[in-house]
């Protein structure tokens, strides 16, 4: 079966998350260059305004140059810190993404729904997860799958049993309260089955009591 392609509307989904990530990497990149001025500025300074002998000349002019030019310097690493800031946004995209899948698939679980699936983007992130998460449900349906065939059987069985009995001539109170508690426990138990929605073949509907 072809996989459906996956479009999402923003890159801001999880907003929280991923206004985070994106003030982690400013903040590194902003210290960074807090870091790179202060190793630029001081030697600059200690050369220009300090007493250097006349042979030194040359450490000057390359000061006054560098002084010159350190505005487009400036720029140049702007551009950088927005340019990370916004790749940032979209990795962290990549990574909120399927966050944002994994629990509306959690939440669809919780109200019963075992057919969803997670389905992600080719180039998303925590793939394994999303497998593992997918390979889990596929377990448990196939357990619930198994037990709504085992509930059949309990009722077919017990079905069989009233008959045998019913023709046997009148009952024991005993052994009528013994098949009603059957019966009771029978119906809970398709009661909880029923709960929950899974794929082909469809569970069958609570039976009338």
């Amino acid at each position: 079966m072809e996989r459906k392609k996956i479009f999402r509307r923003s890159y801001l989904i999880k907003r929280r998350l991923q206004w985070r990530i994106f003030a982690s990497v400013i903040g590194m990149l902003v210290s960074f260059t807090l870091f790179l001025a202060l190793g630029l500025y001081f030697p600059l300074f200690s050369i220009l305004y300090s007493n250097l002998p006349a042979e030194s000349v040359t450490l000057q002019q390359a000061a006054y140059f560098y002084l010159g030019i350190e505005r487009y310097i400036w720029i140049s690493i702007a551009v950088v810190v927005a340019l990370m800031g916004l790749y940032s946004i979209f990795l962290s995209h990549r990574i909120a993404g399927p966050l944002y899948r994994f629990e509306r698939t959690l939440q669809g679980v919780s109200q019963g729904n075992l057919s969803v699936r997670v389905q992600l983007r080719r180039h998303d992130e925590l793939k394994d997860f999303g497998d593992q998460i997918n390979q889990t449900l596929d377990l448990l349906e196939a357990h619930l799958h198994k037990a709504n065939q085992m509930a059949g059987e309990a009722e077919r069985a017990q079905s069989n049993l009233v008959a045998l009995y019913q023709s046997q001539g009148p009952q024991s109170e005993e052994m009528e309260r013994r098949l009603s508690t059957l019966k009771d426990a029978i119906f809970q138990l398709r009661e909880v089955l029923c709960f929950f929605k899974l794929s082909s073949p469809q569970s069958p509907e609570t039976p009338p009591r």
